[in-house]
């Protein structure tokens, strides 16, 4: 029996540049504004509050699907700005009045959440892209998110956990039947020929050779991306494979420090940080490998594109990841972190290409039996109507 459909949803994230939970929500509104429902989606800009929207919002209006800016939302806390934050949101939820209000991400689901309830949403859904206690902060910073998270939950009627680990771990005190897990999905996509998706990245920045070995990432640049481990793995692997280069998609807030650790290093031949590229995900033939070090993860969807891409992959054994990634079967595990292990996890790949491709193909089965986006959607119908 098909889920019937919400007449209205307002979808709300904190940021708007692309990343895993920006997809996720520009998947969802794509296919609510499809089979008919009324969809918006309110969200925040790149950076500081008041910054232009970014790559989330070109897509959507592209889409036809109507954008809402939340001028006052930043994902960095500020006691006096998340006053602000919660005015502007529960004006906007006043207007909107949705049948169901679905929130991303820590900020916009704590300040949303309560939002909602004193604008009356009659269903209010939280999806966790990984829960932010598990970043590696100080006890008491932790214990404060830990709180906030909570409150999110309880304000919530439903709360998406995107792997069974973030189901595991939910706060869940006097709310445990409000945690569905529904992992992540991925469609099907096409994905250049190998030689053009090395030419023109390559043609992106100087010294990147095109018949060289590539170590491929595809993430913001974030600290929890652990690119940082990365660069220091590559500089133990180039004693043994001098012609490997890590090339790494994605821009971010940590990308004028990471170059300045590049240089530092002595990598500035090995290492190259491409910025944004669009569509990045139908460059991905152009790697022999896809690398993921993250320190917190919840179920990343790069992680599944470079499944369907059927490429080799090496992976942080954190979050949701382990749910992919069975290490010896569809790619290799690596405790984060841990620099020596990526290292000697990339040479042995490189080392037996063979074995590297039987993983990429094994881990192209999973992913399209296990994480298709129409599995997702369907279950995420569900809750909308629970």
């Amino acid at each position: 029996m098909t889920p019937s459909r919400p007449k209205k949803v307002l979808l709300m994230i904190t940021k708007s540049n692309w990343g895993g939970a920006q997809a996720y929500v520009f998947m969802l509104a794509k296919h609510l504004k499809q089979g008919g429902s009324e969809v918006a989606v309110a969200l925040g800009g790149t950076g500081a509050a008041g910054a232009d929207t970014g790559v989330l919002a070109e897509r959507l209006s592209e889409a036809g699907i109507r954008v809402i800016h939340l001028r006052s939302i930043i994902r960095d806390i500020s006691l006096f700005r998340e006053i602000d934050s919660l005015i502007e949101m529960i004006r906007v939820v006043r207007v909107e009045q949705p049948t169901v209000l679905h929130l991303n991400s820590s900020k916009a689901g704590i300040l949303g959440s309560f939002a909602g309830r004193i604008a009356g949403v009659p269903h209010i859904v939280f999806t966790a892209h990984g829960w932010p206690y598990r970043e590696p902060r100080s006890f008491a910073f932790r214990s404060i998110i830990w709180i906030a998270s909570w409150c999110t939950v309880l304000f919530s009627d439903v709360v998406i956990a995107v792997s069974k680990l973030d189901e595991k771990d939910s706060p869940v005190l006097f709310s445990r039947k409000k945690i569905q897990m529904i992992h992540n999905g991925v469609a099907t996509f096409s994905l250049l020929p190998r030689d053009e998706a090395r030419s023109k990245l390559a043609s992106k920045v100087s010294g990147l050779h095109t018949d060289s070995l590539w170590i491929v990432m595809n993430a913001e640049l974030h600290p929890n991306k652990g690119i940082d481990v990365a660069i220091d793995a590559m500089k133990i692997l180039c004693k043994k494979y001098p012609a490997a280069q890590l090339v790494v998609m994605g821009s971010g807030q940590e990308h004028d420090g990471l170059q300045e650790y590049i240089q530092a290093q002595q990598l500035t031949e090995k290492v190259f940080l491409l910025g944004f590229v669009s569509d990045s995900r139908t460059y991905l033939a152009a790697a022999d490998i896809f690398l993921f070090p993250s320190h917190k993860e919840g179920l990343p969807l790069a992680l599944l594109e470079a499944g369907l891409a059927s490429l080799p992959v090496i992976a942080s054994n954190t979050g949701g990841i382990p749910e992919v990634i069975r290490s010896g079967e569809t790619g290799i595990l690596v405790e984060p972190g841990d620099t020596k292990a990526v290292a000697r996890a990339l040479s042995d790949m490189l080392t037996d290409i063979e074995t590297a491709k039987r993983y990429g193909i094994a881990l192209h089965k999973h992913v399209r039996s296990s994480f298709s986006e129409e599995q997702m959607f369907s279950k995420t119908l569900t809750v909308y109507s629970s």
